[in-house]
């Protein structure tokens, strides 16, 4: 453990800085099918969903290997600067398949970076310290999401090719890992981690959290579509909208706490009804409040759900196991995003409304939430009724 100096606290934070560096270009989609007027919008939206492919295997193999095969600070050297050159390299490239080869890189390098900040406040504070850090890395991260997409949005404005570069700035993260943070101790590894049998019932919850992430894409990639087809503005304005999804985010976790003391499980059938109220505030939206109205209350829905997801896995998974089931929700939910991509296509080939994948997810958020408050009053009505004599 360390000391709480302020060198090695922004070294930390600065991680959590470019965790939601996958959305700087969401904003930018739909100039860059402009640019590649031959190539099917499927395939465009390749160059937002593709990292998140990339991203589960190497979110694994950096969550095995940190700390005992390699350095905490090694893996984060390389997945910085992967991120930044990868990242930004499709500024300077002409043909898409070579930027989808860079956007796969980039993905890797996320994907390295994704599960060591967490870790990295774990090994390196203790106590009190440790909570404040972990409260103040997620209003970081939402905070850098916002930061990474306006950019990308306003960088647009000059040219697509300017909306890679904002991904640049992952350099300040590598320079303040090789200079500022320490390397955690190493502890001995809970031997009874791998003993235990993942719970089948993990894995049904972390497939049904990858299809909810599936559901959430077609907002998030088409946004840009939406407003500039529609005359409602251009990339720039996309990017505040979006960013308003993280700003949503923001205020649902901080507010997560309090609302699960009250209403325990009825938070999930509430964040579910939330984003089917937000996601119907999209397709039906008439004007640039409207989606943005909309875009916050998927982000603050999405923001009291994941949470709630989280601690049902705490609940049914032992202490040592956590970071392993986890680790499969990140891959769920990466591995939804990219499904999202031909999802979406499925759909358009359905009905070619650009907005009808928002009308599906409204549709289907508004079932679930019914689905699971009957559960949940059903499981309550049961433990509370009085045995037979």
């Amino acid at each position: 453990m360390v000391k709480s100096k302020t060198s090695t606290v922004v070294a930390v934070m600065s991680v959590f800085f470019i965790a939601m560096g996958i959305g700087t270009i969401t904003p930018a989609l739909q100039n860059i099918a402009e640019a590649f007027p031959n190539l099917p919008f499927s395939t465009i939206l390749l160059a937002s969903t593709l990292p998140s492919l990339f991203l589960i295997p190497a979110t694994a193999w950096s969550g095995m290997v940190a700390g005992s095969k390699v350095g905490y600070r090694t893996l984060l050297l390389l997945g910085s600067l992967l991120f930044a050159l990868a990242g930004a390299a499709p500024y300077f490239m002409n043909n898409f398949t070579t930027i989808l080869i860079a956007r796969a890189l980039f993905g890797i390098g996320l994907g390295i970076i994704s599960p060591l900040g967490t870790a990295l406040i774990l090994g390196l504070f203790e106590g009190q310290q440790r909570a404040n850090m972990l409260g103040l890395s997620g209003v970081v991260m939402n905070l850098g999401g916002i930061v990474l997409q306006m950019l990308g949005a306003v960088m647009c404005t000059i040219s697509w090719r300017h909306a890679f570069l904002p991904h640049l700035l992952a350099l300040i993260t590598f320079f303040m890992v090789l200079s500022m943070l320490p390397e955690p101790e190493k502890r001995k590894e809970d031997t009874a981690a791998g003993k235990d049998k993942m719970p089948g019932a993990v894995y049904l919850i972390g497939a049904l959290f990858g299809v909810s992430m599936m559901l959430n894409y077609p907002m998030l990639v088409n946004m840009s579509t939406i407003i500039i087809t529609g005359n409602l503005g251009d990339a720039a304005s996309a990017g505040v909208v979006l960013s308003m999804f993280t700003v949503g985010g923001m205020i649902g976790g901080a507010v997560f706490g309090k609302l699960h003391q009250y209403i325990k499980l009825n938070v999930i059938p509430l964040s579910l009804i939330i984003i089917s109220l937000g996601m119907g505030s999209v397709f039906y939206a008439s004007s640039l409040i409207m989606l943005t109205v909309g875009s916050t209350l998927v982000g603050f829905g999405f923001s009291i759900l994941m949470p709630a997801v989280m601690m049902i896995i705490g609940s049914i998974v032992p202490p040592a196991a956590f970071a392993s089931a986890s680790g499969m929700l990140m891959a769920f939910m990466n591995l939804g995003g990219f499904i999202s991509t031909y999802y979406i296509a499925l759909l358009l080939n359905i009905n070619n409304y650009i907005r009808f994948p928002i009308f599906v997810a409204m549709v289907v958020y508004a079932v679930s939430a019914v689905v699971f408050y009957t559960l949940i009053k059903a499981r309550s009505s049961k433990s509370i009724t009085p045995p037979v004599n």
